[in-house]
């Protein structure tokens, strides 16, 4: 049976234990040879002779006694001696002296300047520095161990002169040596658990100069794996692990150390620990100026059973696949591996685990997961780059993306959290990814032609940054080929790096972008001529060229002799639209390759070029991409036994992104097209979206991929650094439709349209589906084989939420065709616009009426009750 030993911190200081397990005592600093104990470098400097005639007070032997202290207080006048250190501010010089090893505390307060404050050796020369340190807002400390000797203070200000005088206090406090609290043993049966809390006032950290600390001591009777947690509701806990043997040395020696476990503030270490003495420092990321005036922490020592955890599962990121130089604002796609790599599956069906990826400033996250998808041993992967030889897929597994908008340094962490249903953590993983963020793309020089002058262009990483906030500034050089010192105007030198631009990352494997590679190549091409990239450009492009397809068709005379549009015969437009689509591509791959093949020769890329390449390719992208999806499924269901009754046919249905398209662009794009019969192609554009959902994907998906062009537009020219250029923003400027007036909405009708099917028995089936797509099937709904020709047949009513809205209405006519109407609930009889359905009717295609609209049936009254 395991305990848990509970230990409760008494007081601020940690309890003192004299003797062998103080922590730092042999690494105390000397007067003659500073060293400071942490991760920051410690220089010498000698102090500026120049200040000698100063005067340098004497405070003092301090004496040894924990609680001594000297203390004097002082004023900047602004007429007094300069800072060693600081241009420009007051300095007063005090000089104390200590005769034995102890641990000092300096404290520079004032209520009217913003105190700085400097320890220096009896020669001037600098061992440490501090400001905002101290228990005031403004106030510095410095605390370390010192030897005995002689040592100096500079009291300062990190103002100038220009701030006025002011008062300040100055104390040299002989403080408590920092020595651990003794925990006990830890083994299988008893764990132990410590509270305490860190204030201004705690130790130093051995490891973390300026923040505060506690140290405990425990023994390992028997080597184990041992799990420390650090954990505190607001403050940001650090935890380290060090044989107290190497914490009483002058460079201290870790075992172990953490923050920030399982992508939380808390600190964790579980690791394996031979038999013996160990130290811990609890400490806070926070130094002691940014720290609270009283900080909560909880301190927790157990021994995990290591057969018990070789048999849990442990989900780990296997394998991550990000770039290493990324364009400041890109997405950043973050593909990885991820899997059970432990014995056994997740103990619970509430067992969870939760995927993300942090960076600076940047968050994305996948979960929960629960246990189904976790079996031990399953893998799943994000791209081909991190798959195994055993790992597979799945739609819940997907790449993340971030981005990271400040150039410079930067680093991502992949990571894998599992909690169990208590919400108690299994495991954690994750793996670390360095990168570099870019203000710009980079590329080696490249020829360009603007106006019929050559220039070379290229754009590099800067390497001589002084500052920080400048790292991953690319520079951009333009130079004239024939003249390299002329000067460039602004606006050339904007259309040769745009030319560039598009060489180097458009046309420079245009073939291999996924957009692209998918497009088949007709063997006669159909040539387009593509004005700009803008979405109006495309739209009325791609409009006009519709409207000639639409208009060779049948279609048109079928709406115009009233009969219902045939679902076939929509889906033959599809494919028809597929073959030019194919047909165009192959008219402008032929240019890009010209394009590639001359550039391969040593020629230039013009500037003119380079546009209608732009062009040409947004418009392959957003309008003729889009558009082999439809075909695609139109002809996996003609391939299908059950047609697009077929699961798989469904599932490419339902996989397909929604998008709310503005139902005006269409118009707008005939118009801007110069189109003539605007009007019957939009209400044509209505039945054939009622015919076949496969058209709306058709026109839809055109729709929304060219809409967003022009952020996308905006995206490229910022990416360069142009985007400020007066001549090409007006290139690239989007065509804005003119608002139309807004008139107040009627209450709606119920708009419907009237379905009928031909079944295999030579019966009519008969229905009605609304606007929205909701379909009601009437109880008796067949007209029969031999119904009497021009008699008038109706089905049941057709109920919309319990109550009635009417009845189908269906009749022979001598010439084979059926006519459909709709009696509403007052009895008044709606024939639709298009209310014929063909002689030939394909047996199991439904065809639709035109929409009708039908006047809904008044709400009944409360009191009414439902007939029995």
């Amino acid at each position: 049976m395991r305990r848990t030993r509970v230990v409760t911190a008494t007081g601020v200081a940690v309890a003192l234990l004299a003797g062998v397990l103080a922590f730092g005592g042999a690494g105390a600093a000397s007067a003659q040879e500073p060293v400071l104990i942490s991760e920051e470098v410690t220089t010498q400097e000698e102090a500026t002779t120049e200040e000698a005639n100063c005067e340098t007070i004497d405070l003092g032997l301090l004496d040894s006694t924990p609680g001594s202290q000297l203390t004097a207080s002082g004023r900047w006048t602004t007429e007094d001696c300069d800072s060693r250190f600081r241009v420009n501010s007051d300095a007063h010089t005090y000089q104390f002296e200590i005769d034995a090893t102890g641990r000092i505390r300096v404290d520079l307060n004032s209520s009217d300047a913003d105190s700085y404050l400097y320890l220096l050796d009896a020669d001037g020369t600098r061992i440490s520095e501090n400001d905002d340190g101290g228990v005031g807002a403004l106030d510095a400390r410095i605390e370390r161990e010192l030897e005995a000797g002689v040592y100096l203070i500079e009291a300062t200000t990190t103002a100038s002169r220009v701030r006025g005088s002011a008062d300040f206090e100055v104390e040299v406090t002989q403080v408590d040596t920092c020595e651990p609290e003794a925990l006990g043993a830890l083994t299988p049966e008893q764990d132990i658990e410590i509270s305490g809390f860190w204030t201004p006032e705690s130790c130093q950290s051995i490891f973390l100069t300026g923040h505060p600390s506690q140290y405990f001591v425990f023994s390992l009777p028997e080597g184990a794996r041992v799990r420390v947690d650090l954990t505190s509701e607001i403050g940001d806990p650090v935890l380290i692990v060090a044989p107290i043997v190497a914490l009483r040395s002058v460079v201290p020696g870790q075992v172990a150390h953490n923050d920030d476990a399982a992508g939380t503030r808390n600190s964790r270490i579980e690791q394996y620990f031979p038999a013996d003495v160990y130290g811990i420092e609890a400490t806070t990321y926070r130094a002691r100026d940014l720290q609270g005036p009283l900080v909560d922490f909880t301190l927790t020592l157990t021994i995990v059973e290591e057969e018990v955890q070789q048999n849990s599962p442990s989900l780990k990121i296997e394998e991550i696949d990000i770039p290493t130089e990324v364009v400041a604002g890109d997405p950043i796609l973050v593909n990885f591996r991820v899997g059970n790599l432990g014995g056994d599956a997740f103990p619970d069906e509430e067992s969870n685990a939760i995927l993300y990826a942090v960076g600076p400033r940047v968050f994305d996250r996948t979960g929960p997961l629960f246990s189904h998808l976790w079996p031990a041993g399953v893998s799943y992967h994000t791209n081909e780059e991190t798959a195994s030889a055993t790992s597979t897929t799945t739609p819940l597994v997907a790449p993340f993306s971030v981005t990271i908008y400040r150039t410079g340094p930067a680093w991502l962490f992949t990571a894998v959290l599992v909690e169990d249903g208590n919400e108690d953590e299994i495991s954690f993983h994750g793996l670390w990814h360095d990168l570099m963020v870019l203000s710009g793309p980079t590329y080696d020089p490249v020829l360009v032609d603007v106006d019929g002058v050559v220039y070379s262009v290229s754009a590099a990483l800067d390497e001589d940054v002084e500052d920080e906030d400048d790292e991953g500034t690319v520079i951009t050089t333009v130079t004239s080929v024939d003249d390299p010192e002329a000067e460039i105007d602004a606006e050339t030198e904007a259309r040769a790096r745009y030319a560039a631009g598009v060489r180097t990352q458009l046309l420079d494997g245009i073939f291999d972008r996924p957009e692209i590679a998918a497009l088949p190549q007709a063997a006669e091409p159909n040539p387009v001529t593509v004005p700009s990239p803008s979405s109006g450009a495309l739209l009325r492009t791609a409009a006009g060229r519709f409207a000639v397809l639409v208009n060779s068709s049948d279609l048109l005379e079928t709406l115009a002799n009233g009969e219902a549009t045939s679902p076939v015969a929509v889906e033959d437009l599809i494919l028809s639209t597929a073959e030019r689509v194919s047909e165009t591509y192959a008219s402008l791959a032929a240019s890009w390759q010209s394009l590639l093949e001359q550039i391969e020769g040593g020629g230039a890329l013009s500037f003119a070029d380079a546009f209608a390449v732009h062009s040409e390719l947004a418009y392959a992208e957003s309008i003729l991409s889009p558009a082999l999806v439809p075909s695609t499924i139109v002809a996996a269901a003609r391939a299908a036994e059950q047609g697009w009754d077929d699961p798989e046919v469904q599932a490419m249905l339902a996989g397909q992104p929604s998008c709310n398209a503005n139902p005006t662009d269409l118009r707008d794009a005939y118009e801007a097209a110069g189109v003539e019969n605007v009007d019957e192609l939009m209400a044509l554009d209505t039945e054939l979206r009622a015919a076949s959902p496969v058209y709306g994907l058709l026109i839809d998906g055109a729709l929304c991929a060219a809409a967003a062009t022009d952020a996308t537009n905006h995206r490229f020219l910022e990416r360069l650094e142009i985007d400020d250029s007066g001549l090409l923003l007006e290139l690239f400027a989007p065509e804005e439709p003119a608002e139309p007036e807004e008139e107040p909405e009627p209450d709606p009708p119920i708009e419907l349209r009237v379905m009928a099917r031909l079944g295999e028995d030579g019966r009519i089936e008969h229905g009605v589906e609304l606007a929205s797509g909701f379909q009601i099937l009437p109880e008796r709904r067949y007209l029969p084989s031999d119904t009497q020709v021009g008699m008038w047949y109706s089905t049941l009513d057709v109920e919309l939420s319990g109550t009635s809205i009417g009845q189908i209405r269906a009749r022979r006519l001598a010439d084979g065709r059926i006519e459909l109407g709709f009696r509403d609930f007052e009895g008044g009889n709606l024939i639709p616009d298009i209310a014929y359905l063909p002689a030939d009717l394909d047996e199991g295609a439904w065809y639709r009426s035109s929409l009708i609209e039908v006047q809904r049936p008044p709400e009944p009254a409360e009191d009414e009750e439902e007939p029995a």
